[in-house]
């Protein structure tokens, strides 16, 4: 005999389909509330990774974590050294790269016997190189010691060009000093003074330097030294440019010449020369 009449049957299944539908409803409710609280954290950790203003305190690096490959004595990126020129103890062959240089066989280069390599990753404001992302990727694979190098300009101030800087390059004791590059090519039309230089170079140079926890190399040309002179403080590592002949003032980084020819590479590059153990120390931020 049935337990329910026919009219009570389908009373109590519209009654379990109105309850079903409403915890349907709950259950979704559940779900996209739960994804919106994971999109919007996750956009408001990326928003808070993203650097917006200087450090405040001063980060400590370790400068002896940079690992830079010796390089082979029998090393064909040696050929483009100046006649009778060769590397002393302690010393290391590299390049600085940019967008310019076009696309890179890391593993050509690395395999010429170069160990070390610079890479532009912006300049100015708002400019992160277009080359950066492949060849700092590209650099790290291939077994070389990298660092990344900004190119200064007077178009915009110092601590609007170290955000841009320090949100393409995050501080990291495996990879070599920052370099800030003081050229006048490219540079703005109607010229600053020079207090207003030294102003925002030093802005620039002492933010990144509190991020990184270690002392930025400086890197200039005849022009810029000509013009404006350098940076006041004279103990941070220097990166001279004197092509064919040793600089016969200090330096810690060499550039030997700007139409280096090497394998990987199907344009003209610049080559290098760093005194490894001498980098570390100008670096330290206590040196």
């Amino acid at each position: 005999m049935p337990r329910y009449t026919r009219e009570q049957v389908r009373r109590r299944r519209r009654v379990a389909a109105l309850i079903l539908a409403a915890l349907l409803l709950v259950v979704v409710g559940s779900c996209t509330a739960g994804m919106v609280r994971v999109i919007g954290g996750s956009a408001a950790e990326s928003q808070a990774a993203e650097i917006t203003a200087t450090p405040e305190r001063t980060r400590r690096a370790d400068p002896s974590a940079v690992d830079v490959p010796a390089t082979p004595r029998d090393a064909a990126a040696l050929s483009q050294l100046p006649a009778g020129e060769s590397l002393a103890d302690g010393e290391a062959l590299g390049i600085d790269v940019s967008a310019h240089q076009g696309a890179i066989d890391w593993e050509q280069i690395r395999g010429s016997g170069v160990s070390f390599a610079y890479i532009k990753a912006t300049e100015g404001t708002g400019h992160v190189d277009e080359r950066f992302a492949a060849n700092w990727q590209g650099a790290d694979q291939a077994g070389l010691a990298r660092g990344a190098y900004h190119y200064f300009t007077l178009c915009s101030g110092g601590e609007e060009q170290a955000i841009d800087f320090l949100n393409a390059v995050p501080p990291s004791d495996d990879h070599l000093p920052p370099v800030i590059d003081l050229e006048l090519d490219g540079s703005c039309e109607a010229a600053p003074d020079r207090a207003t230089v030294d102003r925002e170079v030093s802005t620039f140079v002492e933010a990144v330097e509190k991020a990184w926890g270690r002392r930025v190399v400086v890197y200039s040309s005849w022009d810029w030294r000509n013009t404006y002179g350098l940076p006041e403080e004279t103990t941070r590592p220097q990166w001279h440019s004197d092509v064919d002949e040793r600089p016969d003032t200090d330096w810690d980084i060499w550039q030997v010449r700007f139409d280096a020819r090497l394998p990987g590479i199907d344009h003209d590059v610049d080559l290098d020369v760093m005194k490894v153990d001498d980098l570390r120390e100008a670096s330290a931020l206590d040196a």
